[in-house]
């Protein structure tokens, strides 16, 4: 009889058991002052933000992008991806929080699309949080990204891009337990500090957010950087070079080696190459052996890609972007068979324009913006892609459309010179339509492509015009200006 009622028993349990769903998450917030190396921590950021401890309104600090962690700690600070990339690691503290939910937002700008939202209740008043994303099965998309950090009321964003090449970082040293302490006033910026050398060729070392990683073209021969744990080394073509040193800010610290020995006196010493203003050329100085020995002789490079001269007053020759100006002239409609709505955003337009008898044409353009410098005659890339919900059973003929022109910068918005021209894309052409005639919820992409001006062209400035129509037309100019 007893077995009987225990067989019961369990049937019910299993039966109950077979309804239920268990779920579970976790979160770990960063609880500093746990180790001396995280005590550091807050000192420094106590020395940069204030008493960590006292009350106040809610803060997020120091959020960046970094390609790893150690016990909540940021290794590097990113500033471009590679494509094979495994992680994306979104780094922050947060300060006054009382177990409130942080949203941490995912986003590809290029396509203006939300990857994922994290959202994790915090712990009471400060710590450390840390959001992976993981590389998907295709890889990851080419291009800009941001991540958003929002709750209670506060935001904050970091940008990033995934490139095809190596990543981009700066080290911050923040594990390398006697240099934490030396960094307190500094934490998580690329300025100067007490742990790093100082150059001695006399340069001044600036922050930036330019990087020495990657590839260039130099006096010495061609040149390759890249990250080393928390060191910069490099190779160079004239006597199979290396270099190994760190960077305080703009200015690499270093050493130099060359065949046969790759030894002082004759084939080692010191170097010191600091970056220019945009990050795409640098000059610099060696010398054989070090012992305060004179500095022997120059080192100049270029990024490779960019421009390989410079005027004699140090700038890059060409154009570079001083104005953006956004113009609408949405206007009401006078027409009887038709109205339209447009939501102005730069570089992301939605426009509506709908019929009588219900046709439809709504269209949401995403279009890159221009680069902030342009070399002489150097060949202008712009992606747009088109989204539609296209509705129109009739020949009503209802279309959105928009081109990218370049012209003098003092003229009318909506006037041109007759030295204008237009970006083209090999399929569509100058101008990238959306009507009527597509099939309903298309999507189209193209790439419109044109030459920069010739030097000092058009009196000095030229503009690129965005220009969107459907209905109303809403412009963008970004005014150019050549500089040497």
């Amino acid at each position: 009889m007893k077995s009987k009622i225990i067989i019961t028993l369990l049937l019910i349990g299993i039966i109950a058991l077979s309804g239920c769903t268990d779920i579970t998450d976790s979160y770990k917030p960063g609880s500093f002052g746990t180790t001396e190396e995280e005590m550091q921590i807050v000192d420094a950021v106590t020395d940069k933000y204030g008493d960590m401890t006292a009350t106040g309104e809610p803060r997020l600090l120091e959020v960046m992008m970094t390609s790893s962690t150690q016990n909540f700690i940021p290794v590097d600070k990113v500033l471009k991806y590679s494509k094979d990339s495994e992680e994306l690691y979104a780094w922050f503290i947060y300060d006054n929080f009382d177990n409130d939910i942080i949203s941490v937002e995912w986003i590809y700008l290029d396509s203006d699309y939300s990857i994922h939202t994290f959202e994790s209740e915090t712990g009471e008043d400060f710590g450390r949080g840390t959001f992976i994303l993981e590389k998907p099965d295709e890889g990851w998309p080419l291009g800009d990204y941001k991540v958003i950090i929002s709750g209670v009321g506060v935001e904050e964003s970091v940008e990033f891009e995934i490139i095809d090449g190596a990543t981009v970082s700066i080290p911050l040293d923040l594990l390398a337990g006697t240099s934490i302490g030396s960094q307190q006033a500094d934490f998580g910026n690329t300025g100067t500090t007490e742990a790093l050398p100082t150059p001695q060729s006399g340069f001044e070392a600036e922050s930036t957010s330019s990087s020495f990683i990657g590839d260039w073209t130099s006096n010495w021969g061609d040149m390759t950087f890249e990250q080393s744990g928390n060191k910069i080394i490099g190779e160079y073509t004239h006597d199979n070079g290396k270099l190994e040193g760190v960077v305080n800010g703009d200015v690499f610290i270093g050493t130099w080696s060359e065949s046969p020995s790759y030894a002082e006196p004759n084939d080692a010493g010191d170097v010191e190459l600091k970056l220019s203003s945009d990050g795409n050329s640098f000059e610099g100085n060696w010398r054989y052996g070090s012992d305060n020995s004179a500095w022997s002789g120059g080192w100049t490079g270029t990024r490779v890609g960019q421009s390989t001269t410079t005027s004699s007053s140090g700038i890059v020759p060409g154009w570079y972007l001083t104005t953006i100006e956004d113009y609408g002239d949405k206007v009401v409609s006078t027409n009887d068979y038709y109205t339209y709505d447009v939501d102005y955003e730069r570089a992301n337009v939605w426009t509506s324009n709908t019929g009588d008898e219900g046709e439809t044409v709504q269209v949401r353009t995403i279009s890159e913006e221009p680069e902030d410098f342009y070399a002489a005659e150097e060949e202008i890339v712009i992606k747009v892609r088109k989204e539609g919900v296209l509705i129109a059973p009739g020949d009503l003929g209802l279309e959105d459309s928009s081109n990218i022109d370049i012209d003098a910068a003092d003229v009318a918005i909506d006037r041109a010179t007759s030295s204008h021209y237009y970006l083209e894309d090999e399929t569509y052409g100058a101008f990238f339509k959306m009507g009527w005639h597509d099939a309903t919820g298309d999507i189209k992409e193209g790439t419109f492509t044109a030459n920069a001006p010739w030097e000092n062209a058009f009196g000095g400035s030229f503009r690129i015009t965005y220009t969107y129509i459907n209905g109303g037309a809403y412009r963008t100019n970004y005014i150019y200006e050549w500089r040497e």
